[in-house]
């Protein structure tokens, strides 16, 4: 019995031996020459400072290692990624360079007024699929906007003309012309505005689908859906550039008053004159573009049956 006992803590102690032994080795392995190193990940960072718009190419940037944890958005992985893509917020030196930073990936929380110059504000507005490009505006894209607008003809009261007549001073009144449709009016309003977000997922707004007819079958002959696809554009503007919005499409369910048009980054840059348009009315189609004023055809009356 004690003999067994004895062969007991002997083997106890043995394997208290090997398990000391054990932990040795394993510290030895973790801490000495052969330690595997932790994976570090490339990203570039900024090299000087870059400003708002300001183009980012490889000679303004280089690569750096850091921890896996320490990386700021989806990272570029080498300086020939960068090729003149222009920043869409500025970019201290020594920072981070990410791909949402000139527009590119997938943008999580968009800083809006990190975009923001001295004295800009920032201007939403919708857009359909024809007004919008095809969705084709992107973060860091200059635009133009044109606004077409339906005007009411008006004409003064008569009452008003006869009681101006005794009182020059006082104020016309107006009303719409009966009988007359309103008058389309079209002119581009804004220049060289930057984007500073547009929406990545489409809002679609469904029309009442058609009832089929009894008996009618899915498919087929039914109806389809009628679809309206739109993205909210953000641009950076002035306050008076928000009112020129505002008044154009004062909410969501307008459509089709705003047309963006993408135009030349560096035409600024360069000095390209801007060029100054008259807007177009009816009466400008006529007199400056030679449209043609249908003529009414008058038919004759059929001779009376006898």
């Amino acid at each position: 019995m004690k003999r067994s006992n004895r062969l007991v803590i002997l083997v106890g102690v043995l394997l208290a031996v090997l398990a000391f032994v054990g932990i040795v080795i394993l510290l030895n392995n973790t801490s000495g020459p052969g330690q595997t190193e932790a994976v570090k990940t490339n990203v570039l960072v900024a090299t000087e400072q870059i400003d708002i718009g300001e183009e980012v190419t490889p000679d303004k940037v280089e690569v750096a290692e850091v921890d896996p944890g320490d990386v700021i958005g989806q990272p570029f992985g080498s300086t020939s990624q960068v090729s003149g893509q222009r920043a869409i917020y500025a970019i201290p030196e020594g920072s981070q360079v990410p791909k949402d930073a000139l527009g590119l990936g997938v943008i999580g929380n968009v800083c809006i007024e990190c975009q923001l110059l001295p004295g800009e504000k920032a201007i939403a507005f919708q857009v359909d699929r024809v007004t919008g490009l095809n969705f084709l505006v992107q973060t860091g894209d200059h635009l133009d906007i044109v606004l077409s607008q339906g005007v009411a003809p008006l004409q003064e009261t008569q009452d008003s003309i006869d009681a101006r007549a005794n009182d020059p001073d006082r104020q016309p009144l107006y009303e719409v012309v009966a009988g007359v449709s309103n008058a389309r009016t079209v002119k581009t309003i804004l220049t060289d505005k930057r984007v500073l977000y547009v929406s990545g997922t489409n809002v679609k707004s469904t029309a009442v689908q058609a009832t089929p007819s009894p008996g009618q079958q899915g498919g087929g002959n039914q109806a389809a859906a009628a679809q309206i696809d739109t993205v909210i554009i953000v641009i950076a503007g002035s306050d008076q550039d928000a009112e020129l919005i505002k008044f154009a499409q004062t909410d969501t369910n307008e459509l089709g008053f705003l047309t963006a048009i993408i135009r030349r980054v560096k035409d600024a840059e360069e000095g390209v004159v801007e060029e100054v348009t008259t807007g177009i009315t009816l009466r400008l189609l006529i007199d400056q573009y030679d449209v043609p004023i249908p003529d009414i055809v008058v038919l004759p009356l059929p001779s009376p049956s006898r």
